[in-house]
């Protein structure tokens, strides 16, 4: 995972308005409303104006804090690169000492709970690629960049080790990301086609394992003939 980027604070322009929640409470929830509205309706569909209101707080305030929409966006997006760093390091200190089977599944399955726990994080990253600007090119070398270099080390450890077929590494990647990502993406469709809540603890450990047994089949098999001896 990369190292969540530096923002630069904005300069402030006069008094905020008045806020009786501490400066960080403030602040975190000015980037929670803002994530949750950029996944919603994208970077152009929101103004600050919406933001403020979601986050309850005067629009003055959100322009103290990040000046304009650009730099509400970079601090946000990096906010929730700190989120999922610090999510995928506490399964890394499990899984860094594994053999590479092991730590792909410790890996895969704590990605796929991100997912569940942030869905508002692949919404963003698909209303951002969709077009060209220079907020992809962000996410590109924020996150894409530096998760890409990590997964596709140790895919080809696998592949090398004959556990995943062989095969070029990127569209894997996009395969695992997008899979992993897509109950929690489509969680209001998921409730409509299926009557399910993808929040669901027993939701997101299925959909894990059946994602798991996908890209191991031979593991998965073996984990069924074992289930069948011991019974």
């Amino acid at each position: 995972m990369s190292e969540a980027p530096t923002v630069d604070a904005p300069r402030r322009r006069g008094r905020p308005a008045r806020d009786d929640r501490p400066v960080e409470e403030t602040r975190d929830a000015i980037l929670t409303a803002a994530l949750q509205a950029f996944a919603r309706q994208g970077f152009d569909g929101v103004s600050l104006r919406e933001i403020a209101s979601a986050a309850g707080v005067e629009h003055s305030l959100v322009r103290y804090h990040y000046a304009d929409k650009s730099g509400l966006w970079r601090a946000a997006m990096t906010h929730l690169v700190g989120l999922m760093d610090a999510h995928m390091l506490e399964a890394w200190a499990v899984a860094r000492t594994q053999e590479p089977l092991t730590r792909f599944r410790t890996m895969l399955a704590a990605y796929v709970r991100y997912c569940a726990r942030h869905p508002e994080h692949a919404r963003i990253m698909v209303h951002e690629a969709m077009g060209q600007s220079d907020r992809v090119a962000w996410i590109a070398t924020h996150i894409i960049a530096p998760q890409h270099r990590r997964i596709a080390t140790l895919l080809q450890i696998l592949m090398d080790e004959g556990h995943i077929a062989p095969g070029p590494v990127r569209p894997l990647i996009y395969i695992l990301s997008a899979a992993a990502q897509a109950p929690f993406t489509l969680a209001g469709e998921a409730h409509a086609a299926y009557g399910v809540d993808t929040t669901d603890e027993a939701e997101i450990e299925a959909h894990t394992e059946t994602l798991l047994g996908l890209i191991l089949p031979r593991m998965a098999g073996e984990g069924d003939r074992e289930a069948v001896v011991g019974a």
